[in-house]
């Protein structure tokens, strides 16, 4: 049941049911089913193991929040959001083409539910892969078993499940306090690292003292400033404090007393400019390290590239420049590497779910496939392609359009099919023995093969 529809179910069975009934399924669509204490998605065990020593809870939630984390997950979700994607099945000779007549071929590119685009789909998915280590998605098919639309899943929601003496495996998700079960070809689960191959491994949670403590620098900073700049301290008296001057001191919470004898309240951004007034000759001793002292700008430097290590993002795609030297041609490179090194495993990921779970049993068997086109994040400059376009197409590897496909062009038509090589290179055998031109066959152009290229019904 689609998503739509399983919403339309959960409102049906609110409205006609008795006013009890009615707030028990309020209840569990805004808290969720009640869960057993070592349920592993269970918002009580969330919160106890995220719990840092840095001291700030994280779980995929709150990591996020941590500038350096949102960044890995859009330097990574965006490409994989971004590359055209399309149906294919091969071509006889060799090759590919693009197949139109399937009810995902305008719709997985363009927007695989009514509700959301394509990229946000893809985006959504791949970033839930890169904070809870499992992406998700419901394949809705009709009555030919073809695939028609594909809705995203929570996460943390949804998790493979199999049987004691079952041998066939599923998913089992939660929506609107409800449980589903999903037979297990009809999800799409895009993961990355894992322990046993059913479960993705969390990066948030293998680096969650690293984000942690990000996250406490983060807090550190904000209070510092708010502060005014100043590290925490004690007040040095240089006698006794008489009854006047403890009775002030002893008010420092007191929110009805007078902000001028307020010791406590003279400090924060409010107060930042104001004149502060210490009793009876105290002095104010510092007693926490300066941030300056501490390394406070060179950590959060470590922790950005300790970050993007657990992401493989280069530290310049974070805006990251400290001791980088990469400028040039060395950042082109630098991109090949992170779009083959980090990017193309994604979209290995994706096409392997997606051609096996996306097609029913005649598609596969006619070779249907998914494919997302990478080659604008692989180019490099515009001289380097042409010399080696140039070098393929004089070697009759390349066809003129080949070579416009591989550039999002055009094709010039059949003629632009044909392969071409240079007088200059030819084999051995025909160099010691040339042809008599006058008995040379005329060479003709191949007909196509049309009965290849007609859609099927």
């Amino acid at each position: 049941m689609p998503f739509a529809s399983r919403l339309d179910a959960l409102r049906a069975a609110i409205l006609g049911s008795t006013a009890s009934e009615s707030m028990d399924a309020m209840k569990a669509a805004v808290y969720g089913p009640s869960s057993y204490l070592n349920d592993d998605r269970g918002w009580l065990l969330r919160m106890i193991g995220g719990k840092t020593k840095a001291g700030p809870e994280v779980n995929e939630f709150t990591a996020p929040y941590l500038p350096v984390v949102y960044a890995c997950w859009n330097r990574i979700a965006n490409p994989i959001a971004r590359f055209p994607i399309s149906i294919r099945r091969p071509k006889k000779g060799g090759g590919s083409r693009e197949v139109r007549n399937h009810p995902m071929s305008r719709s997985l590119a363009l927007r695989p539910n009514p509700f959301m685009g394509s990229r946000t789909l893809r985006k959504t998915v791949q970033a839930h892969a890169l904070g809870w280590g499992n992406g998700y998605i419901e394949i809705e098919r009709n009555g030919r078993g073809q695939a028609v639309a594909l809705w995203p899943l929570l996460p943390d929601k949804t998790k493979p499940k199999k049987d004691v003496g079952s041998d066939a495996p599923y998913f089992e998700t939660v929506i609107g306090g409800q449980t589903f079960k999903l037979p297990h070809d009809n999800v799409l689960h895009i993961m990355d690292l894992s322990h046993d191959g059913y479960v993705g491994l969390s990066p948030v949670r293998l680096a969650q003292q690293a984000i942690g403590t990000g996250l406490a620098m983060e807090e550190f900073g904000a209070k510092f400033f708010a502060n005014e700049a100043k590290s925490g301290g004690f007040l040095l008296h240089p006698g006794k404090l008489s009854g006047g001057a403890k009775e002030n001191i002893g008010k420092a919470k007191d929110k009805r007393s007078d902000p001028g004898a307020d010791v406590e309240r003279q400090g924060g951004l409010d107060n930042a400019h104001r004149i502060k007034v210490l009793e009876e000759g105290m002095k104010f001793i510092p007693t926490t390290i300066p941030p300056e002292d501490a390394q406070f700008l060179g950590t959060r430097e470590f922790n950005i590239a300790e970050i993007a290590r657990i992401y493989d993002v280069p530290l310049i795609l974070l805006q990251s420049h400290e001791k980088s030297t990469s400028w040039g041609t060395g950042v082109e490179q630098l991109m090949i590497g992170f779009v083959r090194q980090t990017i193309e495993p994604w979209v290995a990921a994706w096409e392997q779910e997606l051609n096996w779970k996306l097609f029913n049993e005649e598609e596969r068997a006619k070779g249907y496939f998914v494919k997302f086109n990478m080659n604008a994040l692989l180019r490099g400059d515009m001289q380097a392609r042409a010399m080696f376009y140039k070098e393929l197409f004089s070697l009759a590897g390349l066809t003129p359009n080949n070579i416009l496909a591989l550039e999002d062009m055009d094709p010039i038509g059949p003629e632009g099919d044909q392969r071409f090589v240079s007088n200059n290179v030819q084999p051995l055998s025909r160099a010691l023995n040339p042809p008599d031109p006058a008995t040379a066959p005329t060479v003709q152009n191949a007909p196509a093969d049309a009965g290849d290229d007609e859609e099927d019904e």
